[in-house]
């Protein structure tokens, strides 16, 4: 194996306004925040030494910046165009950064929470749907520093849907496309981008309004890879909600679906199982359970990503979406910051699959941190309450399950609430060190 040190450079990006940026449709304007946070020096396997900086950017503009550890900063969403987080030296280790707005406005309506991620090459990411007023944005952002071309393909009930698409995203920067226009009609779209050339972080920005109702509005991170197990780890269910997963491959899936409450599995006559086409897309709708936050457990024969939609509000009023999607486990230390939107609760919901595990869990308060540690019975989910935190940090402990996480934010109560749910991501703390030796 590899020897290992500390992470000496960190990109990561965030949408900014998701809403903006497509030539020949109007831009929307949402006012929002962007928080940043470094974890305590509790985190990092060995001390951190030297210099070091970590700071939010608008383009060349610095929005805020980070000074040690832990530490947090913020700043409000630029008018247009990207968020960067960028990070050298001895903070690059165990740094995050998210953006949240929230709206209530008569034609746009929802809690919209997405972390800044680092770039990847092959990303799926399932949002959206068919219907007069339902819109899907996809926001293409290349934190590196040189071109990346992303090929674009729609995936549906049928297989792959109309014609793919090819963009180029300028270094720094950030490309918007509107789906509608290459599958309007598809109900359950899944979207597929491939990076070449570097890597892209990519986000799914998902609204809705029926007629004069606005029916909710939510941003979806990309999936995680492919795989034969699929944890979404903190779906709000009680509600209408509804499964959704994709087959990338050749192959149909088979696929069965398990609810995991507080005390595991939950007992249900409904139908659990699956079969999603070859290159295609399947929706299950979900057995009706007591209102709270769930795990869902999607388990197939071949490789597949899920994700699941919670419709929130009555069916004749206005309302909101929340799209909650399967996560990495933690093989090290996860992350997030959280904005200070007024008003939000949040809850940090984990679960461990495949075995029994520890977890130490750091929220940093007014720039305290506050460590504990939960243990988890395999498939027994539990919840940590992140009132009056600015991020919250888990380390993985002792065990041989899978440890996953997601936050759930909320406003207000009922038919009335909003609704943003995320997982908690893997941060990088080390990297390998390569041992390279010059020839004689």
């Amino acid at each position: 194996m590899a020897p290992e040190s500390l992470a000496t450079s960190i990109d990561a990006m965030c949408p900014g306004d998701e809403l903006s940026g497509i030539d020949g449709v109007e831009d929307t304007a949402v006012t929002g925040r962007v928080a940043a946070a470094t974890g305590p020096q509790d985190l990092l396997p060995v001390p951190a030494s030297g210099s070091g900086s970590a700071a939010v950017q608008d383009g060349s503009t610095t929005l805020a910046q980070l000074a040690g550890r832990p530490d947090a900063a913020g700043a409000d969403l630029p008018g247009s165009g990207p968020v960067a987080l960028r990070a050298v030296g001895t903070l690059a280790p165990a740094v995050v950064a998210a953006q949240e707005w929230l709206s209530t406005s008569a034609d746009l309506r929802g809690l919209v929470t997405t972390p800044c991620r680092t770039a990847g090459s092959d990303l799926w990411l399932l949002g959206g749907g068919s219907g007069a007023g339902r819109q899907e944005r996809l926001v293409l952002l290349n934190p590196g520093g040189n071109p990346v071309t992303a090929d674009i393909t729609v995936h549906g009930a049928q297989g792959q849907v109309g014609t793919p698409r090819t963009e180029t995203v300028p270094p720094g920067g950030r490309v918007a496309v509107l789906l509608d226009a290459m599958a309007p009609d598809e109900a359950a779209p899944a979207v597929h981008v491939v990076a070449d050339g570097g890597g892209l972080h990519a986000t799914l920005t998902d609204t809705w309004l029926d007629g004069s109702t606005a029916r909710g509005a939510e941003t979806v991170v990309p999936a995680a890879d492919p795989g034969t197990v699929q944890v979404v780890p903190a779906a709000v269910l009680g509600g209408g909600a509804t499964l959704r997963v994709a087959a990338p491959g050749a192959d149909e899936a088979v696929t069965s679906v398990t609810l995991l409450g507080r005390t595991g599995e939950v007992t249900t006559s409904a139908d659990t199982v699956l079969t999603v086409p070859a290159d295609g897309v399947g929706e299950l709708t979900l057995p009706s359970v007591p209102a709270g936050t769930y795990t869902v457990l999607v388990r197939s024969d071949v490789p597949v990503v899920a994700g699941v939609v919670t419709r929130v509000g009555a069916d004749s009023g206005p309302g909101d979406l929340g799209w909650a999607v399967s996560a990495a486990a933690v093989e090290e230390v996860a992350g997030t910051a959280l904005p200070g939107t007024p008003g939000v609760t949040r809850t940090l919901h984990l679960v461990s699959t495949g075995g029994a595990v520890t977890a130490e869990v750091t929220v940093v308060v007014d720039g305290e941190p506050r460590t504990r540690t939960v243990s988890l019975l395999a498939g027994r989910p539990a919840d940590v309450d992140l009132a009056g935190a600015g991020a919250v940090w888990v380390e993985r402990g002792s065990g041989s399950g899978d440890l996953r996480g997601g936050v759930v934010s909320t406003v207000g109560e009922g038919a009335q609430a909003l609704l943003s749910e995320v997982p908690l991501d893997p941060v990088e703390v080390s990297s390998p060190v390569s041992r390279a030796f010059p020839l004689p």
